[in-house]
């Protein structure tokens, strides 16, 4: 086979001795194939390679060329793709490119392009954990019947009865008749290796997708400007595949669930338009009378436009008079495009009055503020009387708003006015065992839009500053969390509302107190998943209560020492809310994320009083959600707030076979709007129904599948099993599925190649970045896995790729149209690295993004002029600089490299849930590599883990061990794996 780009050929030569293990390349194939062995002093030859399939044959290769071992092409063979309505010419055959992608396309990682045929096989089990083979390599088998050889002018393996009379062994190819000569061979290129990536540069306009076009939704992290055509934007539902199976064999057979994550709220993109609000009056939008699904596009409207039949339950209702319109010849209605709930997938309706079973009331926002020593100590008062005085002018824009403020150490502090004027007055509660108002709620709560009120809050933050801070205060060690929050549900009992928790130690003194049950021993151990959960029913009857009183909770946990977040997060998870973790606070070191994240919070879009219901088409039905809310009832999501940021997964499963073309789901949210008007948002996705295997693997949509798979393991380790079965599980998943593409939808390959669909090409990355991931493994700080366990089950859709693969960037080689904003606003990232030390040189700045903070590494040997442009002029010490921190100059150029890093940073914190903190690590913090820089290269996930990264306890036998494997050899890995479900 001829190459077809000669440039993309390599040459890195590497003795087989180094590849002995998992992960090899196959003797005399040069191919990376399952775990066969070799005599160690024994080098192959590198046969020709396309883009594609680790090829396996694991055969004795009587001749073979040495073409350079090319690892770049992508190669399509022509095929018929079998659908539901008969046979339709696959759109991507006959493809044929050199190392990119197409929406699609398949991948074929191989080690031979020729066409080889069959030899006798030797397969020789090894120990893939170790450097030495488990046993000695098989003696080559004499070959039985006809001998082959390469011929080269045809470019196939023919026999040896057939060869030429002329034909002799020429330079790079083996004599059939002669030993093995002995050479190196040529290692696929790791760069070649799917790879998640930014937006490509280009001059074209932000790309538009239209939700009825029949394509998937673009990547959620690239920008696109959705247009609604009768679906809803992929940003309120995202599919984990945009083609529905018929019945639950197909699904169970894929291994590819049907779920969805939802953000009713979300941000719309640049460019994209407002949901349309309709008023159908007292009596409310047109409703299905069986299943009460709204009115949506894809009512098919009967009898002259008389009647209609529901999209979900296939019921035929008749339409009201008012509502009344007759159909065109095509049997649609004639003003379908002046109505937006007949065309539009994303609509506000006006709820009428029957639908307000509580009254509306004003939005209520009340900061509880640990007072105690330690949160003095860290700065922590001082943080959050800056940041309720900033928070306090944000929210007087809406004048509806009230704030009050309490504070708490062993007793309780409430700050009230008397009809809201006069000065404001003090109410200590010492006997926190039984909580209690001393005051008139109306007191506390101060109403923003009277400027005397107004006033009032800038008095009662002085008195906090004068009673809390002074030198003449006294302090106590002790915290009293519980009573507090029992406080500020009393106090919003009747107003509903949002209450942020601000706390820096355990509870241990009065109602809801704690006892730290975080012994060290304990971890590593089968009872370290008891700490996981709450402890005792106290937090969570408050937490019910404060769902029932339409009260959210968001925690800021500024933490010195153990909190038990795993127990008071409880409050957050029923009520709709959202946990902060700041590791050893400190107000100059999380003082700006403790800022950013309170001014997100009570800045961004956020609703109040909401209920949400989810529909689906008859024969599906929703089997799990995930998320921070309060179910009642079994079918409903209570949210006493939900914000923009808000985000929930949901499962769904078959209860009989789809019979219909499409399978629909529509969600409901009920909810009170800033302005006080009551809303119901509607979005509707209608999908089309499949009984192919290959379109359910061709329409998959990997960020929502990666986002699904962590919710659903982390709720496993939660309450099912160990890290280590939740581990093995996503690994079978894995192979289970890339198997059934293999057999079912690519059968013009051999069986030895790894084939992956276009969308799921990075299933293998994603799947080891979960199973490396500290969430998934026993050891890690308490608090911390809490934390990180409640973040993912809120994530939305766009951090979840960051999260489990994080992207790696040089700011010393960022290219020259990257981090600039272009004339139409955009901005483009530099190239992604690979997840690898390979990525890494001394005299380099690298920054990295793992969803959660940035973390920028400095070279021993950076160049000083790249240091001063970011960091300013650094005093060096024995111990190396004690703080650095990146410079933010308003003066410097676009161009300069100063602006284009912080406009690097400013992107990747866009929209987050939270704050994206910035740590520097050098070498030199500490002597030898600091405990920063071992958990900085712990984020390169494609090489191999540390040793003593994990205990033994966590990992168990070798075969849990995968997740200790390099990018390189846990595709081996699954190859090997697949290649046994063949044979």
């Amino acid at each position: 086979m001829q190459n077809p780009d000669p440039a993309s050929d390599f040459n890195a030569q590497q003795d087989y001795a180094a590849y002995n293990g998992a992960g090899g390349l196959a003797p005399g194939t040069g191919q990376y194939g399952d775990y066969q062995q070799a005599p160690l002093s024994q080098p192959y030859e590198a046969a020709q390679g396309d883009y594609g399939a680790y090829n396996n044959q694991q055969q004795q290769l009587p001749t073979q060329q040495a073409n350079g071992g090319q690892y770049g092409g992508v190669q399509q063979q022509p095929q018929q793709q079998q659908g539901d309505g008969g046979q339709a010419t696959d759109p991507y055959a006959n493809f044929q490119g050199q190392g990119g992608y197409d929406a699609g396309q398949q991948q074929v990682y191989s080690g031979g392009g020729g066409q080889m045929q069959p030899a006798p096989q030797h397969y020789m089990p090894s120990d893939p954990y170790g450097s030495q083979p488990a046993v000695q390599a098989p003696q080559p088998v004499q070959q039985q019947g006809p001998q082959q050889y390469f011929n080269e002018q045809t470019g196939q393996w023919e026999y040896i009865d057939n060869q030429p009379a002329s034909y002799a062994p020429q330079q790079g190819m083996m004599d059939p008749a002669a030993p093995a000569k002995q050479k190196k061979e040529d290692r696929i290129d790791p760069s070649q290796i799917p790879r998640w990536s930014p937006e490509h540069k280009t001059d074209e306009p932000v790309k538009k997708f239209y939700t009825r076009s029949g394509s998937s939704p673009p990547p959620s992290t690239h920008p696109f400007i959705a247009v609604d055509e009768g679906n809803c934007s992929p940003r309120f539902i995202r599919m984990s595949t945009n083609y529905i199976a018929n019945e639950a064999e197909l699904v169970e057979q894929t291994k590819l669930c049907i779920g969805a994550i939802i953000q009713p709220l979300a941000e719309l993109g640049e460019g994209e338009e407002t949901p349309p609000v309709r008023d159908f009056g007292e009596d409310g939008p047109i409703r299905c009378n069986k299943c009460r699904a709204y009115i949506n596009p894809f009512f098919r409207f009967v009898d002259n436009g008389k009647s209609f039949i529901c999209n979900m339950c296939q019921n035929n209702n008749p339409v009201p008079d008012f509502y009344y319109c007759n159909l065109d010849p095509k049997g649609f209605r004639r003003d379908r495009n002046e109505r937006p709930e007949l065309c539009r997938g994303t609509v506000d309706f006006v709820a009428p009055p029957d639908y307000c079973e509580a009254p509306v009331t004003d939005p209520c926002y009340l900061f509880v503020v640990d007072v105690s020593y330690s949160s003095l100590v860290s700065g922590l008062v001082d943080c959050a009387l800056e940041c309720i005085r900033a928070s306090v002018e944000t929210l007087a824009d809406n004048p509806r708003t009230r704030v009050g403020i309490i504070t708490y150490d062993q007793a309780l502090y409430f700050y009230s006015a008397k009809d809201g004027k006069g000065e404001p007055r003090l109410d200590v509660v010492s006997d926190v065992d039984d909580a209690f108002v001393p005051v008139i709620p109306e007191t506390v709560m101060l109403q923003l839009s009277d400027q005397k009120q107004l006033g009032l809050i800038d008095k009662v933050l002085d008195m906090i500053a004068k009673v809390h801070l002074s030198q003449n205060s006294v302090t106590s060690n002790n915290c009293t969390f519980g009573a507090a929050a029992q406080a500020g549900a009393l106090l919003l009992e009747k107003y509903g509302g949002k209450m942020m928790l601000l706390v820096s130690s355990l509870c241990d003194v009065g109602t809801g107190k704690l006892e730290a049950r975080n012994d060290i021993k304990v971890y590593n151990t089968d009872k370290e998943a008891t700490l996981l959960v709450p402890r005792g029913s106290n937090y969570e009857n408050l937490a019910t209560w404060c769902a029932k009183a339409a009260v959210s909770v968001d925690i800021f946990a500024c933490a010195h020492e153990y909190l038990d977040l795993a127990t008071i997060g409880s409050l957050s998870r029923t009520t709709g809310g959202q946990i902060y973790y700041y590791n050893g606070f400190n107000a100059n070191k999380d003082g700006e994320a403790f800022h950013r994240d309170m001014y997100r919070n009570i800045s961004r879009y956020t609703a109040f009083q909401g209920l949400m219901v989810i529909r689906t088409s008859e024969g599906l039905k929703v089997s799990e959600r995930y998320g921070n809310y309060f179910a009642r009832e079994a079918d409903e999501m209570e949210l006493p707030v939900i914000h923009c940021d808000s985000s929930f997964g949901v499962m769904m499963t078959h209860e009989s076979k789809l019979t219909t073309k499409e399978a629909c789901i529509q969600t409901a949210l009920l909810y009170t709007a800033p302005d006080g008007k009551r809303r119901i948002r509607i979005h509707t996705l209608s999908l089309p129904v499949t009984s192919a295997l290959c379109n359910l693997f061709r329409h998959a949509d990997l960020d929502t599948i990666i986002n699904l798979s962590l919710k659903q393991g982390i709720n496993q380790i939660l309450y099912k099993t160990e890290p280590k079965n939740a581990r093995r599980a996503l690994t079978q998943a894995c192979i289970d599925s890339l198997f059934v593409y293999r057999k079912y939808c690519s059968t013009q390959h051999s069986p030895g190649q790894l084939i992956l669909p276009e969308p799921l090409k990075l299933l293998p990355l994603a799947t080891l970045g979960m199973i490396k991931h500290d969430l998934f493994h026993t050891g890690t700080q308490v608090d911390q896995r809490v934390f990180l366990t409640a973040f993912v089950q809120a994530m939305p859709t766009y951090v979840a790729c960051s999260f489990i693969d994080p992207c790696l960037f040089s700011l010393t080689e960022i290219p020259d149209y990257a981090c600039i904003e272009s004339s139409d606003g955009r901005v483009f990232l530099p190239p992604v690295l690979k997840l690898s030390s390979d990525s890494i040189n001394s005299d380099g700045v690298y920054l990295l993004d793992d969803g959660l903070a940035l973390h920028v590494w400095i070279g021993e040997t950076a160049k000083r002029e790249v240091t001063d442009q970011l960091f300013g002029m650094v005093q060096q010490t024995e111990d190396g600089p004690s703080q650095l921190q990146i410079l933010y100059d308003e003066n410097a150029d676009a161009k300069s490299l100063n602006a284009r890093v912080w406009t690097l940073i400013t992107q990747l914190r866009k929209n987050c849930p939270s704050f994206k903190t910035i740590s520097i690590i050098t070498r030199n913090s500490h002597t030898g590599a600091s405990l920063d820089e071992s958990q900085f290269f712990d984020h390169l996930i494609e090489d191999a883990a540390r040793r003593n990264k994990w205990n033994p306890s966590d990992l168990g036998s070798k075969k849990d061990s995968v997740c200790n494997m390099s990018y390189i050899d846990f595709l081996c890995h699954i190859h090997k794996k697949i290649q046994d479900k063949f044979y």
